[in-house]
């Protein structure tokens, strides 16, 4: 979709593409209370648990491109491999990826573009914190225009049509029913059970993945395009890319910005252009793209490296992203002087994060730590992640101040009864107490002794009620802290 504002009358040079792939990414909460186990669910639909050292894996699901699982194994560090490549789809820390491979063939129409479309394969990724992520994998057709590419990206990603000039688009598969938002194309055909383990309970009315603080109903785009080697690429082409920009309102090419001072600025921020003029990287709130000229043979290993490596990395920070502003979230919603064990919760969960699954590096190569510190300015990581150190630390402060006041409180209690059981106990009553009770001396006894009677029985009541809900709330905590993280 473009804005009014940010149409150009410029003349664009049209690039045609040799081809197009791309992945769109949806992510959404999984529900703490499925009906079913998720896992056992996609076995049965078909998936594949991912595992590394599963060699038959490497060319199953990218249509035709082989991503070699060595390659992927080395390019991150060691502390990062079992979070993304855990062994067993029982390891709940790290990202359990399970993949179907699907090979089937859609049909995209819109007023501007009414074209074929294969999607290769469907993933599905299980992450702490409740997380889940959705990724389509599809292949456009050869020799399609550059603004072709561009406008399909735009348009399929959005999950359910919010403005009037989305609206006129409709999806599907070959020989099926037509759908007019790609969520129903989700559900209906790819992944049906999908619904049952989306966290209704927590979602917006507006928002379909119910993660509301997140973004709208779009889903992020990772593309590659590759260009016919003659072609020419220039800054706005690449800005198109960043921005998803392909036709407007009228069905013309656009750029978005008529300033070149304001692309150049983007050029430097967005774009990785180490192997310019051949090929370049550009990176964007709604999509990660590769767009190159080069010749068959290099091509082919940016389109693995698309599928594995970048693909995977893009992933950890698009993951890091979605849990730094659900933290975020979640500090806003809890009433700190009423929900005591949800602030305790939030305080273990940012730590938990903290430590074991926010890296500064995530890998080993020159070109990959320089591409995906970009990633993290991009998705602004950092600012996040310092807004919710600065949550933790409010966190321990006011919970300090209420556990002290509570304390003081209850140091009071015991103070009173240790107090006034020692005084009238001690000297009037616990001689009656000592062997047998003597019970028919109670209605003997005088204001004082009934006083001294009432407070050591209340105080032993109490003392027992007080042990019990703290057992009973400790137990509680521990088992909501294991279902909130994973």
């Amino acid at each position: 979709m473009s804005d009014f504002q940010e149409k150009n009358t410029n003349h664009l040079h049209e690039l045609k593409t040799k081809r197009s792939m791309l992945q769109f990414v949806f992510p959404f909460a999984l529900s703490q209370k499925p009906k079913n186990d998720i896992t056992e669910s996609l076995k049965k639909e078909g998936f594949t648990f991912f595992k590394l050292k599963d060699l038959d894996l490497q060319e199953e699901f990218y249509g035709g491109v082989k991503v070699f699982h060595r390659e992927l194994e080395k390019f991150f560090l060691p502390n990062v491999e079992p979070i993304l490549f855990p062994a067993e789809d029982t390891e709940r820390e790290g990202f359990r990826r399970f993949s179907k491979k699907l090979n089937l063939q859609g049909t995209f129409k819109s007023p501007q573009l009414d074209t074929d479309f294969t999607i290769n394969s469907l993933d599905i990724f299980l992450c702490p914190f409740h997380i889940g992520m959705m990724n389509i994998r599809i292949a456009l057709p050869e020799n399609l225009k550059y603004s072709d590419v561009l406008h399909f990206g735009n348009t399929f990603r959005v999950m359910e049509p919010i403005v009037e000039d989305e609206q006129h688009t409709s999806v599907g598969l070959k020989d099926k029913k037509m759908h007019n938002q790609v969520k129903d194309l989700i559900y209906s055909e790819l992944a049906p059970m999908l619904k049952d383990y989306i966290d209704q309970m927590k979602a917006d009315s507006s928002y379909f993945g119910s993660l509301p603080f997140f973004i709208d109903e779009r889903m992020y785009v990772i593309g590659h395009i590759a260009l016919e080697e003659d072609s020419q690429i220039t800054k706005g082409d690449l800005f198109r890319a960043g921005q998803l920009s392909g036709y407007d309102e009228a069905g013309k090419p656009f750029v978005g910005a008529n300033s070149d001072e304001y692309i150049n600025r983007y050029f430097k921020k967005r774009v990785y252009d180490r192997w310019g003029d051949e090929t370049y990287y550009v990176f964007s709130e709604y999509s990660f793209t590769s767009i190159t000229r080069a010749d068959d043979k290099k091509e082919a290993q940016i389109a693995r490296q698309m599928y594995g490596q970048n693909y995977y990395g893009l992933l950890l920070f698009f993951y890091y992203k979605i849990v730094l502003l659900k933290l975020t979230h979640e500090h806003a919603a809890v009433d700190i002087e009423k929900d005591q064990s949800d602030t305790e919760l939030l305080i273990v969960m940012i730590t938990e994060f903290s430590a074991k699954f926010l890296f500064a590096e995530v890998n080993s190569t020159y070109s990959g730590k320089e591409m995906f510190h970009m990633v993290k300015d991009v998705f602004n990581i950092d600012t996040l992640y310092n807004d919710v150190k600065k949550t933790l630390a409010s966190l321990y402060q006011n919970q300090e101040k209420i556990s002290s006041k509570r304390s003081s409180y209850l140091l009071q209690i015991l103070t009173i009864y240790t107090v006034i059981s020692g005084i009238f106990g001690m000297n009037l009553v616990i001689e009656d107490w000592k062997g047998k009770t003597r019970w028919g001396k109670v209605p003997d006894y005088s204001m004082f002794e009934y006083i001294s009677f009432f407070t050591a029985l209340s105080g032993i009541v109490i003392s027992l009620i007080l042990g019990f809900f703290a057992l009973k709330n400790w137990m509680k905590e521990q088992k909501s802290r294991k279902k909130q993280l994973f």
